[in-house]
């Protein structure tokens, strides 16, 4: 319950951020430069005076956004492979499994930084980073095509499925009827651990220097001042947005395991 909550918390302050958010996320205040917590700036201000609290929200509308998109075309892609080797078997099951043990031997942050380079500067850096998060998303199909294909081939022999068969039902209208409800559960599972890995990439982009940069807002950019650790005890405040972070992390771990336990999943 906490989990959820938490989760659904952060969801909607990312959703309302044009409500929520105290100051414009691009307004700068150079007077009012590197300021400690207080009523006016609830998490203090950057090195531009830009209240970290409104970039906060904003920044998770981005970062969060950009991680459901990669998501759903990672669950989408998965859906689809595994969804075909586990219904339809033979060559087409091998194949397909094939290729998922490879992509799943693919090093994401060699592959994070080939991408980049291969970009062009002038690419917009929200472009930028989304390109590389959808190319991360079409490499990580794998682990959720395998254990799609496996509940896919066990859903297959059940008797309703043979019954079917039997009376000269469809392969389409029977993998529509009787597959697919039974591997909602598992795309529900798979949506709640892949979003938050998305999301840190997208992070681990900025602090790698390849994601969205200034003046954007994001998550990623959030934690670049920690970078400068012998500044954290004067400006120890800057800390506060990763802190920020840590609920919908831990709460999305947390809701992807109720959710497996609630349909019997096992990743």
């Amino acid at each position: 319950m906490i989990a959820r909550a938490s989760l659904i918390l952060l969801l909607v302050l990312a959703l309302a951020a044009p409500w929520v958010a105290r100051h414009d996320p691009w307004a700068q205040d150079r007077g009012f430069t590197d300021a400690p917590p207080s009523r006016t700036h609830w998490l203090g201000t950057d090195d531009y005076g830009r209240d970290l609290w409104s970039r906060f929200v904003f920044g998770a509308r981005w970062s969060i956004l950009a991680g459901a998109a990669s998501t759903l075309v990672a669950l989408l892609l998965g859906w689809t492979l595994g969804g075909v080797a586990g219904f339809a078997g033979g060559w087409a099951d091998t194949g397909i499994m094939m290729v998922s043990e490879w992509f799943m031997a693919v090093p994401w942050l060699y592959l994070l930084i080939a991408a980049r380079a291969a970009l062009p500067l002038d690419l917009p850096p929200r472009t930028a980073a989304l390109t590389i998060l959808l190319l991360i998303a079409l490499v990580n199909w794998a682990r959720p095509a395998k254990l799609v294909r496996g509940l896919t081939a066990s859903l297959s022999q059940r008797g309703f499925v043979d019954a079917a068969r039997g009376f000269g039902v469809s392969p389409a209208r029977i993998f529509a009827r009787h597959i697919f409800p039974g591997t909602m559960g598992l795309l529900v599972a798979q949506s709640l651990t892949l979003l938050p890995r998305f999301v840190l990439a997208e992070v681990t982009l900025s602090f790698l220097g390849l994601g969205v940069s200034e003046p954007y807002p994001s998550w990623g950019a959030l934690i670049l001042p920690l970078k400068q650790v012998y500044l954290l005890p004067d400006h120890w405040w800057k800390a506060f947005p990763t802190l920020c972070m840590l609920p919908f992390f831990a709460g999305a771990a947390l809701a992807a395991r109720q959710a497996e336990k609630r349909f019997g999943i096992l990743s």
